[in-house]
């Protein structure tokens, strides 16, 4: 937690410096943006959003820059948001990309994150920002009329389950609440996928509509009693290091001088910190709390699990088929892959 705590320090120094070398103000003329959230006010997402986006730029700037901050559904359906923020509904939305990926391809899988790959924020971290991904993403998001601002860090994506998972083996036959490419993940080792939406995952695993669910780390599956109907956490996490992301509109975008600018990049980087800080405090407690409550984790030994990413790396590694930019962002994750030794 310190080196979080000192992380977010330093991300606030170097905005300061960012703004410094982005020369003289080129106005004063203020700007007044909407913006949603893909959470409910309170959750940590949103919390990091408000103190670390929100708050920190508004300060930065002076208020030259001031916002309103929507949860989820207020302005339009999640489903709908990188519509929503081409044409101007909202400036800015933090969004999830694999919900787009019909309509941007498999990069949105990839700049959302795929199983068998990254483990651990930091290298998520240094894929977008020293590795260049971010700039991959920039250029494919531009063509609907949308400008990346940058990665919202996510804590993990987990499954809890109605029966323990330790190995393939139990995956068959189970039914899954699962989507995109974990979807296919899943049935390659002989569970059948559905989709359900977040406030349907609990009745559906009450009744038996389906035998695990994977939702997110500790905290939002006890706030959604997960815990309840699921006695079973698998471990290792299906989704250690997922992201969301900061989604302005490009015609706002490109209104902003560049100090504003230089601001709204480096109080992404600090909501990111933000949002990991927070659940790992929350995460650890509840954790404790559904074990308390009967929760027992299932461990899938690390011979197994290795096993289990070589399938989910061949599915994703077709991707490269796909489109040139999936193709780049392929060869790009492959590269740094093999710099961690993997």
């Amino acid at each position: 937690m310190q080196l979080l705590s000192t992380t977010i320090k330093s991300v606030a120094v170097a905005a300061v410096v960012s703004v410094a070398a982005a020369g003289p103000v080129a106005s004063e003329e203020s700007y007044h943006w909407q913006i949603q959230s893909n959470l409910n006010a309170g959750e940590p997402g949103y919390v990091a959003v408000e103190k670390k986006f929100v708050e920190l730029a508004e300060e930065m700037s002076g208020g030259r820059i001031t916002f309103d901050l929507h949860p989820v559904g207020a302005l339009f359906p999640i489903s709908e948001g990188l519509e929503a923020v081409s044409t101007g509904l909202a400036q800015m939305a933090v969004l999830t990309g694999g919900y787009y990926s019909g309509k941007m391809g498999p990069i949105a899988n990839l700049e959302m994150g795929v199983p068998g790959s990254l483990r651990t924020p930091m290298e998520r971290y240094n894929f977008f920002y020293k590795k260049g991904f971010i700039d991959l993403a920039r250029e494919a998001y531009a063509e609907q009329g949308v400008f990346y601002l940058g990665p919202q860090f996510s804590p993990p994506w987990d499954m809890m389950s109605k029966k323990p998972i330790t190995g393939m083996e139990d995956f068959e036959g189970l039914k899954v609440r699962a989507f995109g490419i974990e979807a296919k993940w899943y049935e390659k080792m002989g569970a059948s996928a559905t989709f359900l939406d977040g406030g349907e995952i609990y009745s559906a695993l009450a009744t038996g509509v389906v035998d695990a669910a994977r939702w997110a780390s500790p905290s939002g599956n006890m706030n959604n009693s997960f815990h309840e109907v699921a006695k079973y956490y698998m471990q290792p996490s299906p989704m250690p290091v997922p992201n969301n992301f900061f989604a302005v509109n490009m015609s706002a975008w490109k209104e902003l001088p560049d100090d504003l600018k230089a601001i709204l990049e480096e109080a992404a980087i600090a909501a990111s910190f933000e949002y990991l800080a927070i659940s790992a405090l929350e995460d650890a407690k509840a954790m404790q709390d559904m074990q308390a409550a009967g929760v027992e984790v299932s461990r899938i030994p690390p011979e197994e699990w290795r096993k289990m990413e070589a399938i989910a790396r061949d599915l994703w590694q077709d991707y490269a088929e796909a489109d040139a930019y999936a193709k780049r962002g392929v060869e790009m994750l492959n590269a740094y892959l093999e710099e961690l030794g993997r």
